[in-house]
């Protein structure tokens, strides 16, 4: 794999023949239109390209245990050909796409997961295994960016020829192309109607992507496969936060799994600073709103709605947020702090102290990643033209955990980068870390030195697509 950018600081008789000459002349008349049809309605994409259907097995049995990270029942499965599984990929990496010679399976299943109450919920995931090698495949566990809080917004349900939230297919079929063993969680609330999706709750999301390690462990089709020992956590802004949180929780809710390294692309390390950000040219007026949604229910404390946001936001928050998936937020929230926020709010937010909101301001700090004095190696990539999660939030979160893990810390500022192509450009540079990790060479660490952007390399980064300027 060729490098892009160089990161700073610090992947078929007569009769017989003439019978089987018309029989396939009638399978080619029914074929072709056939191929045809499908290519269009692929949007372009050949048919040998296409995926196979996934096979529903949602009528299987589930199984009767009640423990965090068993698996309830598997929803369908799919499998993928080289070819499909390269040209999924490609879907987000394009050109700088690695070769891809394997193909994968994937699978999407319900497991339980647990609250702090001690209270039992259902959430979902998907795997994907690449079909070689056939052991010691290490294990990428993935959280998604925001999606929405709504069930329809959950990622498994992402459709991207009707809105595309992240692409998140792409992602996971390049790591297990890579040989990883990839799984990624939808968070607890989603497609739960029982529950909203708690956002930007740390526990939550920590423990719903430990609890998807442990149901990746228990599928029938990882037996004998896995390189448990090789766990990695990594998400991708509110991911980022996921993953570390899991990194933090996993000691005491999850101690067999030990992660060898966690990576935050564009990671929300602060909910404080990520809501202060609003004011200093961070996109994202509607996270104010999400938030305040979010902790209202799980909390149970109300917040003087009337002295926070304008009114027509005001009256009615608890139906527009869960009725917005990401792709329509910035249509609906607008782009202009303005609108959605009362002036006196914003002056407290620009401060970055919310003096007059100390309940807010108490339970975003709670759910701060904070020190965490793991032994894992930890990895944040940074776009230097973030206007999502300002690289400066990272930067402060950089320092803290230097001072705190007890495993090597690296901040790489990537020129150029936005919120939207950081995985992307971050790539080769992330698996050779992991890689490194795993065959136990030194990573080393960032922590001490100043973080610089760097002048980027003659190959431009790929660019973002359209769609997802609004994924946080």
């Amino acid at each position: 794999m060729k490098r892009r950018i160089v990161p700073t600081s610090s992947y078929v008789h007569n009769r017989r023949v003439k019978h089987r000459y018309n029989r396939w002349l009638i399978v080619l008349a029914v074929a072709v239109p056939v191929v045809a049809y499908l290519y269009w309605q692929d949007g372009g994409i050949p048919a040998a390209i296409a995926p196979n259907a996934p096979k529903s097995v949602a009528s299987a049995t589930p199984v009767p245990t009640a423990k965090p990270g068993d698996v309830l029942s598997i929803v369908s499965i799919q499998s993928y050909t080289p070819v499909q599984t390269e040209a999924l990929a490609r879907q987000n990496y394009g050109a700088e796409t690695p070769l891809v010679t394997v193909g994968m399976t994937k699978i999407t299943f319900r497991y339980r997961s647990e609250l702090p109450t001690g209270q039992l919920i259902t959430e979902y995931a998907r795997a994907y295994l690449p079909s070689a090698p056939a052991r010691n495949l290490p294990i990428f566990a993935f959280a998604p960016g925001t999606t929405g809080i709504g069930d329809e917004c959950a990622a498994s349900l992402e459709n991207v020829k009707v809105a595309n939230w992240g692409d998140y297919d792409s992602h996971m079929a390049l790591y297990a192309a890579e040989g990883y063993a990839a799984v990624t969680t939808d968070y607890e609330g989603m497609r739960d109607p029982s529950r909203i999706h708690h956002y930007m709750v740390g526990e939550l999301e920590g423990r719903a992507v430990l609890d998807s390690i442990r149901a990746l462990e228990k599928l029938p089709e990882t037996q004998g496969r896995l390189a448990t020992n090789q766990t990695f956590l990594a998400g991708y802004s509110q991911g980022g936060q996921a993953a570390f949180w899991a990194d933090k929780i996993a000691p005491t809710y999850a101690p067999a799994i030990k992660p060898l390294g966690v990576v935050g692309f564009g990671p929300v390390m602060s909910v404080s600073d990520t809501l202060d950000d609003v004011m200093h040219g961070a996109n994202i007026d509607w996270f104010g709103p999400y938030v305040l949604y979010s902790y209202a229910d799980y909390y149970k404390t109300p917040f003087p709605l009337s002295q926070i946001l304008t009114p027509v936001f005001a009256a009615n928050l608890n139906t527009a947020v869960p009725a917005h998936c990401i792709n329509t937020d910035i249509s609906y929230w607008g782009s202009k702090p303005a609108n959605v926020y009362t002036p006196e709010f914003m002056s407290e937010m620009n401060s970055g102290n919310l003096v007059d909101f100390p309940t807010l301001q108490a339970e975003m700090n709670e759910n701060a990643v904070g020190a965490d004095p793991t032994p894992s190696a930890k990895l944040i990539n940074s776009g230097s033209d973030d206007n999502v999660v300002l690289p400066s939030q990272q930067e402060t979160a950089a320092k803290t955990l230097c001072a705190s893990s007890k495993g090597p810390v690296q901040l790489k500022i990537w020129p150029k980068a936005t919120h939207y192509d950081t995985m992307i450009v971050s790539l080769d540079d992330t698996l050779t870390w992991m890689k490194d990790l795993r065959d136990g060479v030194p990573v080393g660490t960032t922590c001490g030195e100043v973080p610089a952007v760097a002048s980027p390399a003659p190959t431009p980064a790929p660019t973002p697509q359209a769609s997802l300027s609004v994924t946080p």
